[in-house]
C-alpha cells in the first residue's frame, strides 16, 4: 500500500488553517499572522505535531509561486503610466535609500558580507502588500491620498521584485561582483519585461480567447495553471528563480482582458496556498531562540518601523504632500513585508545565510506585519488630530458657517449621504455635511456641496457646524458599526437631537434605538418596498396607489415587519 503520511501532514494544516482563521477573524486581526502563529504551535519547535517534510516544502514553493504570480498580476502597462509619477518616483526613491539605508547596517555594524547585506536591505525594504491592502480597504481609503501614495509605493516595490528574484540566483557564483551581478539583473529585468509585453500580446489572447469561446470553465483553469506552473519550471530550468517566473507569468495576463476572470479563478486557490505557506514559515521558528533574542528582535522591529517612517516621512515632504497624511502613510508603510520571506528562505537554500539569522529576520518582519493595524490607527488618529487641530484654529470653521440654524447635519457623504445632499439642496433646504475624508472634502465643495471636514465624535466640532440648534442629524456611515458609535456619542452629549441613521437589516432597528436613534432606515426593508413598487407598475397600478400602500406598510409596527421576517426565516429553515 501506498505511504500516505502526506496526506496526514496536509490534514493538520488545513485543520489548523480553518481553526486560526475563526479565532483571528473575532479578534479583529490579520489571518496571515495567525498562520504563522499556528505553524509554529504545531511545527517541531511547537508541539511538534509536524516536521519539515518534502510535502510542507513543495507547499510552501506553491505558495511563492501563486504570491508573485499575484503580484504580478496587479501591474499593468496602463498602471504604471497613470501613476509614473509617484510610482517612478517616490516610489523607487523609498526603495533605493531604505534598502541602501538597512545594508549599511547590516555591512558596518552587522559585519555581514556585501552581498548578504545588499538583499537583506532590500527585503526589508518591502512592506506587506497583503495587510496593507486590506488594511486600505477595511477603512475605505482607496481613493484618499494616503491610500493612492501607499498603493504607488506598494506598486513599486512589487517592481523592484524583478532584479532582486534574478540576483538571487547568482549570490551563490564564486567571485561574485555584486554591482556587476545588479548591472545584469536590471538588463535581465529589462529584457524580460519586453518578453512579456510581446508573449502578452501576441499569444495569450487569442488562445484565451479560443479557451472561452468553448466555453469550459476547467479547461480555462488548467490553461491558467498551465502559464503560472509552467513559466516557474521553464524560470527555474534557465537558472533564474522559479518565483520569477511566476511573477512573468502575472505580468503577462495583467496585459490582457482576461485578468480579472484569471484572479476571480485562482482566487481561492491562491488564498489557500499562501496560508498553507505561512504557516510553513511559522514552522520554522525555533522557540528557545526567540526567547533568547527577544530583547534583540523588539530592537530590531523598533529600529526598522522608525526608519520607514522617517524616510517615507521625509520623501512626503519632499514631494510637497501636507504632513498629515505623509505621518500617516509612513506609519502605515513602516512594516516589513511577506516577500522577506520568500527572500530569506531562497537564501538560506542557497546556503548563503544561517538559519538562525533568517529566523531572527523572519521574526523581526513578523513582529512588524502584527502591529500594524495599530500603527495604521494611530495614523488615521494623528492625521485627524492635525485637520481638525487646523479647522478649529483660530474659529476658522466657525466663521465659515456662521450662525446657521434650523438646518440639516448629515453625517459622512457615502452614496446614502450624497442623496440626502443632493436632495435637501434641490429643495433649498439648509443642510451642512460632515465628512472626514480631506480629499472629498475638497473636491465636493468644488461641485458646491456644503461639505466641511471633520470628526463626528468631536464635540467642538459639533458645537461649531450647529448641532444645538439643527432639526435633525442624518448619521449615513458607510460602516454600520460606526453609524451606531456616532448615533450613541451623539444621544449622550445631545440628548434633545432627532438622529436619523441606517441599517443594513432590520434586525439591528432595535440596537440604532437603544443608542438613540430617533428614526432608523432599514436597507433590506426599503429595497423590499422598492422592489414591490417596480412590481406593481409592472402590472398597471397607479403611481398614487403604489405610493399609498408603500406608505401603509411602512406605519406598521416595527414588531409586525419583524414577525413577518422571523417567519419568513423560519419557514426557509423548515424547507
Amino acid at each position: 500500500m501506498h505511504d500516505l503520511s502526506y496526506l496526514r501532514d496536509i490534514l493538520i494544516l488545513l485543520f489548523a488553517m480553518v481553526a486560526i482563521v475563526v479565532v483571528f477573524k473575532q479578534l479583529r486581526l490579520s489571518p496571515a499572522l495567525g498562520y504563522l502563529i499556528a505553524g509554529a504551535a504545531i511545527g517541531p519547535f511547537g508541539f511538534g505535531v509536524l516536521t519539515s517534510t518534502e510535502t510542507t516544502k513543495s507547499i510552501a514553493e506553491l505558495g511563492v509561486v501563486f504570491l508573485l504570480f499575484a503580484i504580478g498580476l496587479e501591474l499593468t502597462f496602463d498602471k504604471l503610466k497613470v501613476m509614473r509619477k509617484y510610482i517612478l518616483g517616490f516610489g523607487s526613491l523609498q526603495v533605493i535609500i531604505t534598502s541602501a539605508l538597512i545594508s549599511a547596517v547590516c555591512y558596518y555594524f552587522a559585519h555581514l558580507s556585501a552581498e548578504l547585506s545588499v538583499i537583506i536591505g532590500s527585503a526589508l525594504s518591502m512592506s506587506s502588500t497583503a495587510i496593507v491592502m486590506e488594511v486600505i480597504e477595511e477603512n475605505n481609503e482607496q481613493t484618499t491620498r494616503v491610500g493612492r501614495l501607499a498603493f504607488s509605493i506598494l506598486l513599486m516595490q512589487d517592481l523592484a521584485v524583478i532584479p532582486i528574484l534574478v540576483l538571487l540566483p547568482l549570490l551563490s557564483k564564486a567571485d561574485l561582483n555584486i554591482f556587476h551581478a545588479l548591472g545584469g539583473a536590471l538588463a535581465d529585468a529589462a529584457v524580460a519585461l519586453v518578453i512579456i509585453f510581446a508573449v502578452g500580446r501576441l499569444l495569450l489572447r487569442p488562445i484565451y480567447r479560443m479557451i472561452v469561446d468553448s466555453q469550459n470553465n476547467v479547461l480555462f483553469l488548467s490553461f491558467t495553471l498551465i502559464i503560472v506552473l509552467g513559466s516557474a519550471f521553464l524560470s527555474h530550468q534557465m537558472g533564474l528563480s522559479f518565483a520569477l517566473g511566476a511573477f512573468i507569468a502575472g505580468l503577462m495576463v495583467a496585459e490582457t482582458e482576461y485578468k480579472y476572470r484569471v484572479e476571480e479563478e485562482i482566487l481561492s486557490l491562491k488564498s489557500l496556498l499562501l496560508s498553507l505557506f505561512f504557516m510553513t514559515i511559522g514552522m520554522s521558528f525555533d522557540f528557545n531562540l526567540l526567547l533568547e533574542s527577544l530583547h534583540y528582535i523588539i530592537l530590531a522591529a523598533i529600529t526598522l518601523i522608525a526608519a520607514k517612517i522617517i524616510i517615507i516621512l521625509l520623501l512626503c515632504r519632499l514631494f510637497r504632500f501636507p504632513i498629515a497624511p505623509s505621518i500617516h502613510t509612513g506609519l502605515l508603510l513602516a512594516q516589513g513585508g511577506e516577500f522577506a520571506f520568500v527572500v530569506f528562505l531562497m537564501v538560506v537554500q542557497q546556503r548563503l545565510m544561517e538559519v538562525d539569522l533568517a529566523q531572527f529576520l523572519m521574526t523581526v518582519v513578523t513582529l512588524t506585519m502584527a502591529i500594524t493595524p495599530l500603527l495604521a490607527v494611530l495614523g488615521r488618529k494623528v492625521k485627524s488630530y492635525l485637520y481638525i487641530t487646523e479647522v478649529l484654529r483660530d474659529n476658522k470653521l466657525k466663521r465659515e458657517i456662521g450662525d446657521v440654524e434650523k438646518h440639516i447635519i448629515i453625517i459622512g457623504f457615502s452614496m446614502a449621504g450624497r442623496i440626502a445632499a443632493y436632495i435637501m439642496r434641490k429643495r433649498d433646504i439648509k443642510y451642512i455635511v460632515l465628512e472626514n475624508n480631506h480629499r472629498i472634502v475638497r473636491l465636493e465643495q468644488k461641485n458646491g456641496y456644503s461639505i466641511y471636514y471633520g470628526d463626528a465624535m468631536n464635540i467642538d466640532i459639533l458645537r461649531y457646524i450647529g448641532i444645538e440648534r439643527c432639526e435633525s442629524v442624518v448619521v449615513a456611515m458607510e460602516d454600520e458599526v460606526a453609524c451606531m458609535k456616532i448615533t450613541r456619542f451623539i444621544h449622550e452629549n445631545f440628548p434633545h437631537i432627532n438622529t436619523i441613521t441606517k441599517t443594513e437589516t432590520i434586525n439591528n432597528v432595535d440596537r440604532f434605538k437603544r443608542v438613540g436613534a430617533s428614526y432608523v432606515v432599514s436597507k433590506n426593508l426599503e429595497t423590499g418596498l422598492q422592489l414591490s413598487g417596480a412590481a406593481l407598475a409592472s402590472v398597471g397600478i397607479s403611481a398614487s396607489e403604489i405610493a399609498d400602500s408603500l406608505n401603509s406598510f411602512r406605519e406598521i409596527n416595527i414588531e409586525v415587519i419583524k414577525d413577518i421576517v422571523s417567519i419568513d426565516d423560519h419557514d426557509a429553515n423548515m424547507a
